[in-house]
């Protein structure tokens, strides 16, 4: 707080000018609408200048941004006729006092996409004193949203993945691969797809920094402390195959980032690599196999938050001694023992089988439970479960993200398949899913209040249909057990996930452009900082259990293979989109901090790859020491670049 404060008043004491400048122009409209010679009203704008602007005159930038000034001033309120090169953050530069007008008057502060301009919250809805309260506020918003994000990339948007892949008949390989992979990385591709989405001229470095920031911590940070806390021996082929190709699509970045463009086929180029990469992990997978003499397994998906160790199939233990001993715990037997455990019934005859289903087919005919009172559960926002197990923290976070849970359960229809029973069915709710689902789609799109033929609005269309829907699904189902179409709603919450995802993920690219604002802060730096570290803290959490559980191939899996397929698909989708609305390609304004990103994450691949096959494969606890320590230069370098200490041109 005393750091931002500090920041504040600093901005605060150089900003004399805006107000001045204003007054002076409207005496200057004044004098041109009396008619008053051209001459008079040069000499007055020459001593408006001198009077009122304590900064160097004769500096190129400061001339030219003070003429921006001017444009803007005299352009009006409304923000669309101010010159493109004007950036928000130029204030710092110049002697303003009224921040909030510029803000408003500025294009480039306008947000493309959202809901909040949380530049003119913070600047125009608190006084210059309550400034930092108003970033307290945004800051928890921003922390509420976070968490937004990742339940809805994880308890909706990933089981409707679950449940379409089966519905299509996928493999498991190819549904690992796809659907799951993208549920896993559906947070950082969408929100790399709002960052380029709401970029100006060109400014992609809050998307790239994201990408190629998540990706230094993941295979540096993640992975290090997996080596350090459980050493273990990795396996060749998959390791090897993953870095290769993430070291291919890293220098791909690099050559896209130093010629400063990336056209419609190259963006699609990314897409169609994964896709490659996708066909050489099933088909390396198969011939392994076969050349063993083994049925294909399928693959073990591991969602803990946003981890998955679904891009490395080779993870799935086909007998006991590919998993190596020293990194099992002792008290654990084989992964395929562990399963075959799992699997295998306590009394396995018949007899027991017809006693269990009467009896659970008994309790459940004599359990009458109100239909009020399972439509009040299916919406309880609190886990009963986890709030009893829980400690303090555990149920204040409960309580913390009850609101967006309560939304969530209102808005998107989960379709659970552990749920054995009923596949989480409730007639009540999923009715009331055919209404307010399409409502909010439509209205988070901003299409609700567009009309058709400039007449009918689309809300009015749309809500008349899905009533009809709600009482049709009412009608033509009951309490106890779920319809033959209920696989149906996994395609609707596939949807309605989708577009809350992307909204939450536009609100968060908002405010971390506002924070670039207020503290005059690049979008690369709060890339590679506040957003990676927020799509990566669930992967650092995930594999660190998954190796202290004795299963640290798991872990080190996703650490190559998920940052892979983000970088990917994150450039890929996003870029596809811009080029073709850009007419076929996207110009980048790119700084000296992205070509850091981009080599520092070739060189910690390029030394993993060189170290790590030196060393036997042994990922070792020198290893991991090794990678922290490359983290802690790497973000030592970011912020010397940052500050200029480092610089240099492009």
């Amino acid at each position: 707080m005393g750091e931002v404060s500090h920041v504040w008043k600093i901005v605060v004491t150089a900003c004399v000018l805006f107000a001045e400048m204003s007054t002076v122009l409207s005496f200057q409209s004044s004098l041109v609408n009396d008619s008053t010679p051209d001459g008079l009203v040069k000499s007055n704008r020459q001593a408006r200048d001198q009077s009122f602007i304590n900064i160097d005159l004769q500096s190129p930038l400061n001339k030219g941004k003070l003429k921006e000034i001017r444009n803007i001033i005299s352009n009006g309120s409304d923000g669309e006729d101010s010159p493109n090169n004007v950036e928000c953050r130029d204030f710092h530069n110049m002697n303003i006092t009224d921040i909030c007008s510029f803000v408003n008057q500025t294009a480039d502060c306008d947000i493309d996409e959202g809901f909040i301009r949380y530049t003119s919250f913070v600047y125009c809805d608190f006084a210059e004193h309550l400034l930092p309260l108003g970033l307290v506020i945004v800051f928890i918003w921003w922390v509420f949203l976070f968490i937004g994000l990742a339940v809805t990339a994880d308890d909706f948007f990933c089981p409707a993945l679950t449940v379409i892949s089966k519905t299509l008949g996928l493999s498991h390989n190819i549904a690992g691969v796809t659907f799951l992979a993208f549920g896993n990385g559906a947070p950082d591709i969408f929100s790399s797809i709002a960052a380029i989405g709401n970029a100006s001229n060109g400014d992609a470095g809050l998307a790239l920094g994201a990408l190629l920031g998540a990706g230094v911590f993941v295979t540096t940070v993640v992975a290090g402390v997996i080596a350090i806390v459980r050493p273990f021996d990795a396996m060749q082929r998959p390791f090897l195959r993953d870095v290769i190709f993430y070291l291919a699509a890293v220098f791909w970045t690099f050559y896209i980032l130093w010629k400063k463009e990336i056209t419609k086929y190259e963006s699609i180029g990314f897409i169609l690599f994964y896709v490659f990469y996708v066909v050489v992990v099933v088909a390396g997978r198969y011939i392994y196999q076969k050349q063993r003499g083994l049925p294909t397994p399928p693959v073990t998906v591991i969602t803990n938050q946003t981890i998955s160790a679904i891009h490395n199939q080779e993870i799935i233990i086909s007998d006991p001694n590919e998993e190596d001993s020293q990194s099992i715990d002792p008290n654990l037997s084989s992964v395929n023992t562990l399963l075959e455990d799992e699997r295998r019934p306590l009394l396995n005859t018949e007899a027991c089988k017809l006693t269990n289903y009467v009896q659970d087919t008994v309790s459940i005919e004599q359990e009458y439970i109100h239909p009020l009172i399972i439509f009040v559960h299916s919406l309880n926002p609190i886990d009963h479960d986890k709030w009893v197990k829980a400690g303090c923290f555990g149920r204040f976070y409960e309580i913390f993200k009850c609101p967006v849970v309560f939304i969530l359960k209102l808005t998107i229809p989960v379709v659970d398949y552990e749920d054995e029973i009923k596949h989480n069915w409730s007639r009540y709710v999923n009715s009331l899913h055919c209404t307010v689902g399409p409502l909010f789609a439509i209205f988070a799109t901003n299409l609700g209040w567009k009309t058709i033929g400039n007449v009918y609005p689309v809300w009015a269309l749309v809500l008349p249909v899905g009533v009809i829907l709600s009482l049709a699904v009412f009608l033509t189902s009951n309490n106890n057990q779920y319809p033959r179409y209920h696989a149906v709603f996994a395609y609707l919450g596939f949807l309605v996930s989708v577009i809350w995802i992307y909204c939450i993920a536009n609100e968060v690219v908002n405010i971390l452009q506002m924070f670039g604002i207020v503290f005059n802060i690049s979008n690369a730096i709060l890339g590679l900082t506040f957003l990676a570290w927020g799509n990566s803290i669930g992967d650092l959490i995930a594999d660190t259990a998954m190796a202290k559980q004795g299963y640290p191939r798991m872990g080190i899996s996703a650490c190559f293979g998920g940052p892979l397929f983000n970088l990917l698909l994150g450039i890929g989708i996003p870029f596809t989109i811009g080029t073709f609305k850009n007419g076929g390609s996207y110009s980048l304004n790119v700084t000296l901090e992205e070509i850091v990103l981009a080599g520092f994450l070739a060189f910690s691949l390029v030394s993993s790859l060189l170290i790590v096959p030196l060393s036997g494969f042994r990922m070792t606890r020198a290893w991991g020491i090794y990678l922290m320590v490359l983290y802690v230069v790497f973000l030592l370098v970011a912020l010397l670049t940052e500050t200029g200490v480092i610089h240099g041109n492009l």
